[in-house]
């Protein structure tokens, strides 16, 4: 599904371990010069795009100029959350993440996967491309723990793990969530990595659990994120809010995702309005 963006920005040692990053709670900053914070663009998208049917969300956004993120918070539509899905039924220890890998996690526990690419300051600036697995974490409470292992491999040669939390809002919000990156760079007391785009999957697509079955191992396809059973006018409304390290205020992002044609209606749907009422 196609999506419309419209970007605002608001006024206001170099080493081979997997670092594992908690958040969201960074409350230090980096003294640094103020600069403009820079503008971003978000897209979101949801395949299948069926009413009331479970879907694998596609989100994805990009910086104007490459600067390193201190937090991220994207929130879903009202209605979209985790309640009814069986995405993440295991969960994947963060320090069995950074010693082993995602190879170490249990194959029930991954969520998503993409990629980001980031500018690494050098005698002249070096892009690394790096790829994204996001796991189901153990929860922090009464909210859901989702590991992103971002493993970059020139010219920084780091995986990096972010903790982010999942929480699920009442009406009219929908799921928020939200992480927070240190600063990264190459070296000790060097400049910053700064981030220039991030796409990810949060979903069912491309994914294969496994469930006992009469002494087997059985694959199956996750139950994922249910898109509501009605679409506002205008679209399914998204919104994300960054900060960056070393830069004043933040930067917002906003997109719809546009209602699926009639057609697209899921079978229970379309079944339950042809229903005749009660004589």
């Amino acid at each position: 599904m196609s999506t419309d963006s419209t970007d605002s920005t608001d006024s206001t040692d170099s080493t081979d371990s997997t670092e594992i990053i908690d958040g969201p709670d960074w409350s230090w900053l980096r003294a640094a010069a103020a600069a403009a914070a820079p503008q971003v663009s978000l897209h979101v998208g949801f395949r299948p795009d069926r009413l009331a049917q479970s879907t694998t969300i596609h989100y994805a956004f990009t910086v104007s100029e490459p600067a390193p993120l201190a937090t991220l918070s994207i929130r879903l539509p009202p209605g979209m959350g985790f309640a009814r899905t069986s995405l993440g039924i295991e969960t994947c220890a963060p320090a069995l993440l950074a010693k082993q890998g995602p190879s170490g996690c249990p194959a029930d526990s991954l969520l998503g996967h993409g990629a980001a690419l980031a500018a690494v300051p050098a005698q002249s600036t070096v892009e690394e491309a790096a790829k994204v697995r996001a796991f189901m974490g153990p929860p922090a409470g009464q909210q859901r723990t989702i590991l992103f292992y971002v493993d970059g491999k020139w010219p920084m040669q780091r995986e990096v793990i972010l903790s982010s939390q999942l929480g699920q809002l009442g009406s009219p919000h929908g799921a928020l969530l939200a992480m927070s990156s240190p600063p990264l760079s190459v070296w000790p007391e060097g400049p910053d990595v700064g981030l220039i785009r991030f796409h990810s999957t949060l979903g069912p697509q491309g994914l294969t659990y496994y469930r006992p079955l009469d002494g087997r191992r059985v694959a199956f396809t996750p139950r994922g994120i249910a898109v509501p059973a009605t679409c506002p006018r205008g679209g399914f409304p998204v919104t994300a809010t960054f900060t960056w390290w070393g830069i004043e205020g933040s930067a917002t992002a906003s997109t719809r995702v546009r209602c699926p044609p009639e057609g697209r209606r899921s079978h229970r749907s379309s079944a339950r309005s042809r229903r005749p009422p009660h004589a």
